[in-house]
């Protein structure tokens, strides 16, 4: 729910989409100690932000995110096969499990972004139809309303027509 007045401030657990269209408000800025002597704000307070942002429940939800299943089962498939494959053909452990893990990462990353791409493929694609229908719509909404004046042009003809051409007053 979006806030009653302007000075109020949204929970942040809230989807909130005017809150955008506000100028920044003095206590939304970066403090000035927080600052690099270029006015930039520093990485680490940045990054301490970033992580206290972090909720247990980001974690119980991954599976509900989408492509994050997808994701890790094929990260996990490809780690697995790969770290396996290494340490049955050099027999090194070790190894194995860092070509293992590095191969999970990259795997998890590469098939998420896939599955991303595809959504927002099909996003654009839904979009696209979504236009291509309601044109048909319209333009079947146009023919119909030129069929209709057509039929009352006709009919307004007809009435001319059979309408005596004599009156008595």
């Amino acid at each position: 729910m979006a806030p009653t007045n302007d000075n109020e401030r949204p929970n942040p657990n809230e989807k909130v989409l005017h809150v955008w269209s506000k100028p920044i408000a003095e206590g939304d800025q970066v403090p000035e100690s927080a600052k690099n002597p270029d006015g930039t704000p520093t990485s680490q307070t940045a990054f301490s932000a970033a992580v206290s942002m972090i909720k247990k429940e980001d974690f119980t939800n991954v599976a509900n995110t989408p492509c994050a299943r997808q994701g890790l089962l094929t990260g996990i498939g490809a780690g697995a096969g790969l770290g396996g494959l290494k340490f049955v053909l050099q027999g090194n452990a070790a190894k194995s499990a860092n070509w293992a893990v590095g191969v999970f990462m990259l795997g998890s990353i590469a098939s998420y972004e896939y599955c991303q791409y595809l959504r927002r493929a099909e996003k654009i694609q839904m979009k696209r139809h979504i236009e291509v229908v309601t044109q048909n719509k319209k333009e079947q909404a146009r023919k119909l309303a030129d069929e209709r004046r057509e039929q009352q042009r006709i009919e307004k003809e007809r009435e001319a027509r059979n309408r005596a051409w004599y009156k008595f007053w």
